[in-house]
């Protein structure tokens, strides 16, 4: 595969790092580091990138996207990660409930919904995940009862990444009996709605990320239903797909990663005075890395192209998945075994230098869970791309 830009990617990169030079240092830096504090700091990066359209990039022009294909994305993310962009607060709106509506969504929903997603104006969250449930999303218990005029919720999420700032959910629920991918339809919840109760949960880096979710008797209009009742595990599984697409391409640019670890290493010193980097066991793992960060970017590649044709994206994504997650623990672990003690330090010590490869240590162990767990890629791509039984 050539990994080189072709004329009109080089054309649009080279806009991207021009205009990214120039509207950064605009922005009130520095980034504010806690989650609800960042929201407004956040909304006005989104209002830029809106305005310079480059705001849902992949997503249709009528609904306010720009018509381009995931390669281009793809290079807007790298070009943003190099520059030292801010993080996005609503990748779950923009990249996974977006391109769910519009591909399922009625006309009404794709109308009210999905331009406020890139103006920034609605944050979005997820309420997939259920405490009994772990990874078998099919397990859920969350149940819709018919009524007039629309259904009563009644039941708890879990895991609920951002849901203290959403204004919007995408919401599973069982509304029918059978089988188990059966009967369970996919709703749009305002956050707001009477019956919603959100509760912070701390993960493993001491920040409220995640929140559980709690549906007393929520009540939602007919007009809330994505797609067909009973059948919205079709627009689940794209949901999820959309999601691995973003994981697989690279949530992490690995080959940044790894040469910000080879300019680390070339400044560092082993323990008798000699530079790191003349360690052959040191070598050795810098290549062992970088010719996987390779290969990621090479499956990265391939996710893109698969995902360029219309619709949701396919199985290979799973591929992408199995690959990344690895290989973005053993690059933050290798960086922290360079330190003193394996940087055993503290997340609240600003001045340790290897801080921001703790984060990431920690962060990856939750990423191999999002989007479906390593053990569901697994048959994914056993039953899907090899054709194997299942099991």
């Amino acid at each position: 595969m050539d990994l080189s830009d072709a004329p009109d990617e080089a054309e649009f990169r080279h806009g991207v790092r021009t205009w990214l030079g120039t509207t950064l240092p605009r922005l009130p830096w520095p980034e504010p580091p806690g989650l609800v504090a960042k929201a407004p700091f956040w909304r006005q990066w989104q209002r830029m990138l809106f305005d310079a359209g480059y705001a849902g990039l992949t997503w249709q022009r009528e609904y306010g996207g720009q018509g381009l294909d995931e390669r281009m994305r793809a290079i807007f993310t790298e070009e943003c990660d190099l520059a030292g962009a801010p993080e996005r607060l609503n990748t779950i709106g923009e990249d996974f409930a977006g391109p769910t509506v519009a591909s399922f969504g009625t006309d009404a929903q794709k109308a009210r919904y999905l331009r406020p997603i890139l103006t920034g104006e609605e944050i979005w969250c997820q309420l997939f995940s259920e405490p009994d449930s772990g990874s078998d999303l099919a397990s859920l218990r969350t149940r819709a009862t018919k009524v007039d005029g629309g259904w009563r919720i009644q039941g708890q999420k879990i895991w609920t990444s951002r849901a203290q700032l959403a204004a919007h959910a995408i919401l599973l629920a069982r509304t029918g009996g059978g089988e188990r991918h059966r009967g369970i339809t996919y709703f749009l919840l305002p956050m707001d709605s009477p019956g919603v109760t959100v509760r912070p949960l701390a993960h493993m880096l001491g920040e409220p990320e995640f929140n559980e979710v709690f549906l007393d008797d929520v009540f939602l209009p007919d007009d809330a239903v994505v797609g067909e009742v009973d059948g919205g595990w079709k627009a689940a599984m794209a949901t999820l797909a959309f999601e691995r697409v973003a994981i697989a391409t690279g949530r992490v640019n690995t080959t940044k990663a790894i040469e910000d670890v080879i300019a680390d290493i070339r400044t560092m010193k082993a323990a008798d005075g000699s530079p790191l980097g003349a360690d052959p066991h040191v070598r050795q793992k810098v290549a062992d890395l970088w010719a996987r960060a390779l290969v990621h970017r090479t499956i990265g590649g391939r996710v893109v192209s698969g995902a360029v044709s219309d619709g949701p994206p396919g199985a290979v994504t799973s591929i992408g998945k199995l690959y990344f997650c690895p290989l973005v623990e053993d690059l933050a672990d290798f960086r922290l075994s360079l330190e003193p003690l394996g940087g055993q330090f503290g997340l609240d010590d600003e001045e340790a230098t290897a801080r921001q490869w703790l984060r990431l240590a920690n962060q990856s162990r939750g990423t191999a869970i999002a989007g479906g767990s390593t053990f569901i890629q697994r048959n994914i791509v056993a039953e899907r791309i090899l054709g194997m039984p299942r099991s």
